[in-house]
């Protein structure tokens, strides 16, 4: 699951968020998204300590979405972590699976996602609650809560993440999105210190090869606090490209 990259919004593809707004009730629709990333960051932190060197990860992800109705639709799927940071062999280092289900009503949208993560020889879960807004600059709040602290090294709080993204169609094929979030710790997470942890602020491109594939590109600002999150480095640069596949 993207994590903030992400796990945030969590984390369902591009691709089955785009096939979802044109499905109709009862109808089973999957994503396939092959992306690179220059980092993996999980709300705010820097995993494997890239900073300003990147060394790079590759991370594919499925995701299956069911429109139950017009207003309930519900969604699973799974993402990998893909790399040889470690000084081992180029392998998946992390399985991420999720569940979720979203209704809306009106502009109004909310969801819940449950997820598990499988990393370090040992097992995260992970409850996700959203609301987001069909409106101006689609504002969304994220609740992101560790349901137990499995490789955090004892940690099991929760991040608010504050999200929103203005979009751009520049022709039928190609748009261009500047999404922006704001996350806090609430209590203890990456660590014992509360309060501000990340900002973000990004420009995504997305080219349209045909209609079941696009190519999706972009970079990331990332600013963070190291006594909240903990990175090495306060603030750089995240690089993405990736093919995204909707059926």
């Amino acid at each position: 699951m993207k994590k903030v990259n992400q796990k945030i919004l969590s984390t369902i593809s591009a691709a089955s968020l785009i096939v979802a707004g044109q499905t109709q009730a009862g109808e089973l629709t999957a994503g396939l998204s092959l992306d690179y990333n220059s980092h993996f960051i999980s709300y705010g932190f820097d995993v494997w300590g890239d900073g300003d060197s990147p060394q790079g990860t590759f991370n594919p992800s499925l995701s299956l979405d069911y429109k139950v109705s017009d207003s309930l639709s519900l969604n699973a799927g799974v993402w990998l972590d893909v790399n040889d940071n470690g000084g081992g062999s180029f392998e998946a280092v992390e399985t991420d699976v999720w569940i979720g289900a979203s209704y809306n009503f009106g502009v109004t949208t909310l969801s819940a996602t449950f997820q598990n993560w499988q990393y370090a020889g040992t097992s995260e879960e992970i409850l996700d609650l959203g609301l987001s807004f069909d409106t101006f600059l689609s504002p969304s709040i994220t609740l992101h809560t560790r349901l137990g602290e499995g490789a955090s090294g004892g940690f099991d709080g929760s991040f608010i993440v504050f999200g929103a993204e203005h979009g751009i169609d520049l022709s039928d094929d190609f748009s261009l999105s500047i999404p922006v979030s704001l996350g806090f710790a609430i209590d203890d997470f990456h660590t014992t210190e509360t309060g501000y942890g990340f900002a973000s602020i990004g420009l995504q491109g997305s080219y349209t090869i045909d209609e079941m594939t696009s190519f999706n590109f972009g970079v990331t600002y990332w600013d963070t606090d190291d006594e909240v999150v903990g990175n090495a480095e306060d603030s750089f640069l995240a690089y993405n490209a990736g093919l995204s596949f909707s059926f």
